[in-house]
């Protein structure tokens, strides 16, 4: 009878390990976004030209609803690059 009542307090912290790492997860998955600082376009030596074929329409962090950026402050040209540039996945 012991082995059962073992069984059943290792249950309950698995369970509850397990709920602790889902509930950090999300909030890191979920969270990450409003807990970025962004960066000056200074500092992220943004340019009004593209690289190449490297622009802020085909970046990952452009926001084109909106004209902005996950990563840098203010306004930010579909036509422009910076150095955080990170092609958008298809």
């Amino acid at each position: 009878m012991s082995i059962q009542i073992h069984n059943h307090d290792r249950r309950k912290l698995l369970r509850g390990a397990l709920a602790t790492g889902c509930a950090l997860w999300l909030v890191r998955a979920f969270g990450a976004e409003t807990a970025v600082r962004k960066l000056s376009k200074a500092q992220a030596k943004y340019q009004e030209q593209p690289k190449g074929d490297q622009t802020c329409a085909t970046c990952m962090h452009f926001i084109a609803a909106s004209n902005s950026c996950k990563l840098v402050d203010g306004d930010v040209s579909p036509t422009a690059w910076c150095m955080l540039w990170a092609k958008k996945q298809d």
